[in-house]
């Protein structure tokens, strides 16, 4: 989660959420394409290049178990020491320097002060960490941003079986948007779902039920592929309960045995 490369507008209501990313953003992002990032693996001085995705990563949750400071800080950056001054100066070199272990001994310099320093002076030595971390992050996606990117594939294919697409590959535009149309038509209509814009919490939540499933299959004209649909859901829903809990292997120990094997 490095702010320089992620700075935007968010709007959220019920309609939609509006994201509006800056253009000196974008700028740097196609600078840092460009650049190298070189890490020392086993040793060895290895070279990777930036590739940016809509990954959904919390920075919020991983500033909060690590003990850094709110995003507002002038250390932006969850994986370096950077300042917002020296990121807006360095698009070109980075590396990966905080730990999980580094932060806890940032924390206890943090609590004690042993030389004696100023808030400032403090503050500049442990680089933004200001409580103890109670758990190690791993960059990952959050439950949330889970449900919400499942929810965006399944409208797609509650689309595409209602359009029967497995007969035409290639649908034109015009066909697509009257799918869509036809989709938002009858979850509207069944379940007071209302169309949006971009997939939200709430609606990925009503459209991944089995309630939502059998209100799609009214509209799909096969009876084998309407029972494909419903399994799908089945074990979609199967394996809900492994993103969503805190500790799977204790709250969910069955589902996380079968979890691998449904993915397939």
């Amino acid at each position: 989660s490095c702010k320089p490369l992620c700075l935007m507008f968010v709007d959220e209501s019920d309609h939609e959420t509006l994201t509006a990313v800056l253009g000196p953003i974008v700028a740097e992002r196609n600078a840092m394409k460009e650049s190298r990032l070189i890490l020392s693996m086993g040793g060895m001085p290895r070279s990777f290049r930036f590739h940016f995705r809509g990954t959904g990563y919390d920075e919020k949750m991983v500033r909060e178990m690590e003990g850094l400071e709110a995003s507002g800080s002038t250390y932006i950056c969850t994986l370096c020491d950077s300042s917002r001054a020296e990121a807006a100066q360095n698009m070109v070199l980075h590396s990966i320097t905080r730990s999980h272990d580094e932060n806890l001994e940032r924390y206890e310099i943090w609590r004690t002060n042993p030389f004696s320093e100023s808030v400032d002076e403090l503050r500049d030595r442990v680089k933004g960490v200001s409580a103890k971390p109670f758990l190690e992050t791993q960059p990952t996606l959050d439950a949330l941003h889970c449900d919400i990117g499942n929810a965006t594939e399944f409208y797609k294919i509650f689309q595409d079986e209602i359009g029967e697409v497995y007969k035409n590959p290639n649908p034109s535009r015009e066909e697509r948007r009257s799918w869509r149309a036809a989709l938002d038509k009858q979850l509207r209509k069944k379940m007071k779902l209302k169309p949006v814009m971009r997939m939200n919490g709430n609606y990925a939540r009503r459209l991944m039920t089995m309630e939502a499933t059998e209100v799609v299959c009214e509209l799909v004209p096969s009876e084998e592929r309407r029972e494909v649909l419903r399994e799908l859901m089945r074990l979609y829903l199967q394996m809900k309960p492994v993103w969503r809990a805190t500790c799977p292997a204790k709250e969910c120990p069955d589902q996380l045995c079968r979890y691998s094997f449904n993915s397939q």
